[in-house]
């Protein structure tokens, strides 16, 4: 069974073997985790982004969509960069709810058995908490096979009050046998 949590705090200092970060359209690491990224692990993890942009021959990445990375010289097996905006910092359920979904997927492929994750499009996004929450809602009523552990990191406390809260709605719900996997 996965255990979902969310804790005040920055994303880049939770242990787990995957760390989902939000990213831009463009994969520039020009602030918010991304930034944090590049300014405590050094110029790595936007070169290897920079050099799929131009492999994969597109200039941007599609919104719902996400760039798996090696750890890059941080402390993770993988960091897994969610696109949950559009190129103007527009989101919505759906979108944040598709990037999750393939980044949960990527996780679980890797074999990954914790994961961190920064509230993506809750930032430079301005994903409001109803927003981000069912986008997220589908998966925190789930388990993923193999992660024993998800861990929601944000600064902002309201949107981990909000997470907190659905959390707790979500545990004194009736279990179905598929969850306890």
């Amino acid at each position: 069974m996965t255990a979902w949590s969310a804790t005040v705090g920055n994303a880049l200092d939770c242990e787990a073997d995957a760390l989902i970060c939000s990213a831009n359209p463009s994969l520039s690491l020009s602030g918010g985790v991304g930034g944090e990224l590049l300014l405590r692990y050094g110029q790595t993890m936007q070169d290897f982004l920079r050099e799929w942009l131009k492999r994969s021959q597109r200039p941007c990445v599609a919104p719902g969509s996400v760039v798996v990375a090696p750890g890059g010289g941080s402390p993770y097996r993988v960091v897994i960069h969610a696109v949950a905006i559009d190129a103007f910092y527009d989101t919505s359920a759906e979108i944040i709810a598709k990037a999750y979904s393939a980044a949960f997927a990527e996780a679980v492929t890797i074999g990954c058995k914790s994961i961190a994750s920064a509230c993506l499009a809750c930032g430079y996004g301005r994903a409001s908490p109803g927003v981000f929450l069912a986008g997220i809602r589908p998966h925190v009523r789930s388990a993923l096979v193999g992660v024993s552990r998800v861990e929601f990191r944000s600064t902002d406390a309201a949107i981990i009050s909000a997470i907190q809260a659905e959390l707790r709605t979500r545990n004194s719900e009736p279990r179905n046998a598929a969850d306890s996997q």
